[in-house]
């Protein structure tokens, strides 16, 4: 059983532009750090108008899925796998959201480094996603699976990346003089972290399909 270039090639539109959002937010981060705000707030900008229209081309692919995979049981991985998707962009566009009104450039050091290296992890298994389905694709089912699991190395990492921004807040926040912006902080933070875990259910879910279609 192979997945047909048809299909292959609407997933791979999809991913594409989920990985590109992922990117974005990375960005807008980058322009903040070298305090470039204009290109910041217009590139988060970018970013959520992208997840609207990522939103778009997933409810084509699912509309019509039916024509491009005839197998039941691998036609319902492929919207799980796509479910997945839609979860890493909408909350890289939660977190594009939270930038925009964080008073990031305020933040201390160590919670701006924390912030991006988190971002830095959540494009790391983007693109490691788009690899794997890339390679299988090209029938590489090996290759796939090695790159699904280096997208859970990602998510550990990220793991232990939230666990020091967690202390950090602690440890930080009471230098924030509004308490809102602690409160907004960590629930970026947390955002930050849920484009991983999806990213490694997203993972999850595209070994099932290699494992089905090898």
């Amino acid at each position: 059983m192979a997945l047909s270039p048809v299909a292959c090639k609407e997933l791979l539109r999809y991913l594409d532009m989920v990985v590109e959002i992922v990117r974005g937010l990375r960005k807008a981060l980058s322009h903040l750090n070298n305090g470039r705000t204009a290109d910041a707030k217009s590139e988060l900008a970018r970013t959520i108008q992208a997840d609207t229209e990522a939103d778009n081309v997933r409810r084509e692919i699912a509309e019509k899925l039916p024509q491009l995979v005839e197998e039941p049981q691998l036609r319902e991985e492929i919207l799980r796998l796509l479910r997945m998707l839609d979860r890493v962009s909408e909350w890289t566009k939660e977190s594009a959201r939270y930038l925009d009104v964080l008073p990031y450039l305020d933040l201390p050091q160590e919670i701006k480094e924390g912030v991006e290296e988190l971002a830095r992890l959540a494009l790391e298994g983007a693109e490691k996603l788009g690899l794997a389905l890339r390679a299988l694709a090209e029938g590489d089912r090996e290759r796939c699976l090695e790159y699904c699991r280096e997208v859970e190395d990602v998510e550990e990492r990220a793991d232990q990346a939230i666990h020091s921004s967690r202390k950090n807040l602690i440890a930080y926040g009471p230098r924030l003089q509004n308490p809102s912006a602690v409160v907004l902080l960590r629930d970026f933070l947390e955002a930050l972290e849920n484009i991983t875990d999806y990213e490694e259910d997203a993972a999850d879910v595209l070994r099932l399909i290699a494992l089905r279609l090898g």
